[in-house]
């Protein structure tokens, strides 16, 4: 009963989450980008310039996806791809300082919006669900093979 419950409302909790933080990204950055965007900045800003097919790999997403996106990611000045090393066709992508300031907008609205919907709890209960969750990101491996952020 527990288990079906947590599952619930857990899944429950992250949809919700998912599509507030949605709505802020649309109304306060409004420039036509949605998470994936986010996620390959943020897995670009923590492990640095990568190729597209290790990111697609990192991302588990098809490098004919990440194509597209990094496209966009060029076209808004947020990522810049350039050679891995001179006289190679192997490409790196690279962050660049527009790209950090998205992130950091994004960073900051998704934080409000759970500052937002984590309001209803008293300060102790914030704490111990911020504790409980840290300990199960730091026990399971990550699949995508990113560094969990720092609390």
């Amino acid at each position: 009963m527990m288990w079906e419950m947590l599952d619930r409302d857990l899944e429950e909790f992250r949809r919700r989450l998912r599509v507030q933080v949605r709505r802020a990204v649309r109304e306060v950055i409004g420039e036509g980008v949605g998470s994936p965007a986010f996620h390959i900045i943020e897995a670009l800003t923590r492990r640095g310039p990568m190729s597209p097919s290790d990111l697609a790999s990192a991302l588990q997403v098809r490098t004919s996806t990440m194509t597209t996106h990094l496209d966009r990611l060029e076209d808004l000045g947020w990522v810049r791809r350039e050679a891995a090393a001179p006289g190679t066709n192997r490409v790196r992508v690279l962050v660049t300082e527009a790209g950090l300031g998205a992130i950091e907008r994004y960073v900051a609205l998704r934080r409000g919006v759970l500052h937002d919907v984590l309001a209803p709890l008293p300060p102790e209960q914030v704490r111990s669900l911020a504790q409980a969750l840290h300990a199960c990101v730091q026990a399971q491996p990550d699949d995508a093979g990113l560094a969990p952020e720092a609390p």
